[in-house]
Parts: structure tokens; sequence; C-alpha cells
């Protein structure tokens, strides 16, 4: 039987970013307990406060899409930093920074990325919903992520996180600027795995927490577990027909 060796920089890699994932799981359960803090209650607060209202918002939205994507993604992402641990065993100088700095990169594409959603949200919170067929909108987000999930961009994205030996050999940096680009080339391979199921938080709710950690699953089984990037593909011709016909009957 081996025993676990605290020293030993997997263990330290895994254990810290397992204590990420779950201080942003703890993060997200506290505020989805605050049952009072939806986007239209802490609207009015500002309000009164004075100023633009999307510029106070943003703030709080993008902390709670932050803690997703750590919460959601990282785990995901949990295999091929442990292999990038491993492969850069032999750079004894440094490599605690430069497994930090992969990772970093890493966080940094998503966080760009999570940017993006927190913006579109107080976005489209600000569309004249009432002339928004809302139930056209969700099957037509659910149409763009069915269909992306059958797209060849989708697969080549999901061949690489599945095959991340595939993306070191190609992309293999050394310095340190090198890491830092080489985690975030990692993370927007990433997101072009995963942007498409991330929308579907919009279907559900944002702070939906069993939503998220369904969809979290889904992404963390089309990386690892053998075969699924078939029923991945089948699931997504299965969410493009319900999200093409629900678009149809919302708009006759």
């Amino acid at each position: 039987m081996r025993t676990i060796d605290p020293t030993n920089p997997r263990f330290i890699t895994a254990a810290g970013l397992g204590l990420a994932i779950a201080a942003a799981w703890l993060g997200l359960g506290l505020v989805h307990a605050s049952a009072g803090l939806s986007l239209d209650t802490i609207a009015a607060l500002c309000a009164q406060i004075g100023g633009p209202v999307a510029l106070w918002l943003y703030p709080g939205v993008l902390v709670m899409w932050l803690l997703m994507a750590v919460a959601m993604m990282l785990p995901t992402a949990l295999p091929t930093v442990d292999l990038y641990v491993r492969l850069s065993r032999r750079m004894e100088e440094g490599r605690g920074i430069r497994i930090a700095l992969f990772t970093a990169g890493y966080l940094v594409a998503w966080g760009a990325f999570a940017a993006i959603l927190a913006a579109a949200q107080i976005g489209l919170r600000a569309l004249p919903i009432e002339t928004v067929p809302s139930l056209a909108a969700i099957g037509g987000v659910v149409a763009i992520a069915g269909g992306y999930q059958l797209s060849a961009l989708k697969r080549a994205c999901l061949t690489l996180c599945r095959n991340p030996m595939m993306f070191f050999m190609s992309r293999w940096r050394e310095s340190l600027g090198g890491t830092l680009r080489l985690g975030i080339e990692h993370g927007l391979i990433c997101i072009g795995c995963c942007w498409a199921l991330m929308l579907l938080m919009f279907v559900s709710g944002t702070m939906n927490l069993a939503w998220m950690a369904l969809l979290g699953l889904v992404m963390l089984a089309e990386k690892i577990v053998p075969g699924a990037q078939v029923w991945g593909r089948a699931a997504g011709g299965l969410m493009l027909g319900a999200g093409l016909l629900t678009m149809l009957v919302a708009l006759t």
C-alpha cells in the first residue's frame, strides 16, 4: 500500500486545487442562501444609491461567474494539470512557480470568459424582455448548445482536452512567460470545448446549484470517460432538435 507523501508536488497541487474548488462551491452556496440577493433586488438598491445600475451590478455578477468557472471547470482541468506536474519533474528549479503559472494561465482564460458572460447577463437584463418570447430564447440557447456539440471545432477542442499529451507535445514551453501562455492556451481550448454548455446556465437560472453540478459533471465526463464524446454528440443532436422544436412552438 502506497503512503501519501505530503511533500510530493502532485499531492500539493491536487490538494491546493481541491481546496480552491471547495471554496468556490462554498462561496456559491453562500450566495445561493442569500435568496434576497437577486439581480432585481440589487438593481433596486443600486437605483437608490444613484449612478449607472449596470456599473454597480457588474462586480457582483462577475464574482458569481468567476466562482462558477472555478467550481465547474477547474475539476475538468485536474488531469491536465497533473500531467503537467509529472512532465515538469525534470525542471527542479522553479518547478512550483511553473505549476502555479500554468494553472493561473488556465484561470486567466476562464476569468476573461466569465467577464464576458457577466456583461452578457447584465446586458440581457437591460433588454425589453416583454418583447422577447422567453420560450423562443430558451429554445435558441439549447439549439446553439446542441449544434455546437456536433461541430468540428468542438471535436477538435475535446480531442486535445481528452488527450493532453498531444497538447503538450505541440506547445511545450519552459520559460516562465511561456508556461503562463501554455496555461492560457489550455484554458482557451477548454473554453472552446465547453462554452456552449456553459450558456445553458442562462436557461436554468445562473444560481441553480443543481444545474451547475449536473453541467460540471457532464463536462468532466466528456473529458475523461471512455466513449463519452460519442454520447456527447448524440446528446447534441437531441438538444438541437429540442431547441428548434421549442422555438417553432413558441413562434407559432
